[in-house]
C-alpha cells in the first residue's frame, strides 16, 4: 500500500530523533493483524526492521501466556508507579465497569504499557497490533457503550497523562475498518479467536461492538485535531 509507504518515509524523514509507536485500532474482524502484518513487511523490505508486537504471538496455553505477561508487566513497570498510577485511573474512570472485568481490563492495559516502554526505541519504530486505543476501546464496550458515562474530555485528560508518563512523543494510528457483513465473516473463520467478546456472534454484541468503535474513533479524531503528538491513517479493509 501506498500509504505504507509514506508513512515508512516519514519515519525515516525523523533520522532517529523521536521515538515513533504505531498502533492498530478497530472493531474485532476489520484486521488489524493483518494490516500491522503488511506494514511490518513493507517497511521491513523498503526501510529497515522493525519491534512489532501481536497480540497472538504467545504461548497457546492460557497458564503459562498469563504467566508471561505479568513478568513483562513487572520487569518493564515495577519501578515505574506513576505509570501504574496512570493506568489505574484511566481504567477507573469507567464508573460502569467493576469487579473481575476491570481487574481484566486494567491488566491488559498495563501489558501494552510496558510493551511500550521495555521495547521503543530512537532507531527503531514499535508497531503493536493492539495498543492503547484498543484497550480504551474494551472499556467502552464493557462500560456499556454509553458516551455519556464518562465524560470525553475527561478520559482524554487521562489518557495524555499515560503518554506523558510514558514519555510517548509520536503514535501513529491505524484506523482499520470494514462492512459488517465483513466483520462477521472474518470473526466466524478467523484462525486465532482471541478472548473478543464478539466471537460469540450474537446480534445485540456485534452492535455493542460497534457503538464502542465509534465512541473510540470520535476520541482519537478529537485527540488528533487537538495535538500534534497523534496523527491517524484511515485504512479500509
Amino acid at each position: 500500500m501506498k500509504i505504507f509507504r509514506d508513512i515508512g518515509q516519514i519515519i525515516i524523514d525523523a533520522s532517529g530523533d523521536q521515538e515513533f509507536v504505531i498502533e492498530g485500532f478497530g472493531n474485532p474482524g476489520v484486521g488489524k493483524s493483518f494490516i500491522c502484518t503488511s506494514f511490518q513487511n513493507t517497511f521491513k523490505n523498503e526501510y529497515g526492521s522493525i519491534n512489532y508486537h501481536s497480540i497472538d504471538n504467545y504461548h497457546v496455553t492460557f497458564i503459562i501466556r498469563t504467566v508471561c505477561k505479568i513478568l513483562l508487566i513487572l520487569k518493564s513497570l515495577l519501578f515505574s508507579p506513576s505509570i501504574v498510577i496512570a493506568n489505574f485511573m484511566l481504567i477507573n474512570s469507567f464508573s460502569n465497569i467493576r469487579g473481575a472485568i476491570k481487574l481484566k481490563l486494567l491488566f491488559n492495559l498495563l501489558l501494552v504499557s510496558s510493551i511500550i516502554v521495555s521495547r521503543r526505541s530512537c532507531y527503531k519504530p514499535l508497531l503493536l497490533d493492539q495498543g492503547i486505543f484498543q484497550a480504551i476501546w474494551s472499556c467502552y464496550y464493557y462500560n456499556q457503550g454509553v458516551e455519556s458515562a464518562v465524560p470525553l474530555d475527561h478520559v482524554i485528560k487521562l489518557i495524555n497523562r499515560l503518554f506523558d508518563k510514558m514519555l510517548v512523543t509520536k503514535l501513529f494510528i491505524f484506523d482499520v475498518s470494514s462492512e459488517k457483513s465483513v466483520i462477521l465473516s472474518r470473526l466466524t473463520n478467523r484462525r486465532i479467536k482471541g478472548s473478543s467478546p464478539l466471537n460469540g456472534l450474537e446480534e445485540s454484541v456485534i452492535n455493542r461492538g460497534m457503538d464502542a468503535t465509534t465512541v473510540t474513533r470520535n476520541l482519537i479524531l478529537k485527540m488528533v485535531k487537538n495535538s500534534d503528538r497523534f496523527k491517524v491513517f484511515i485504512i479500509r479493509n
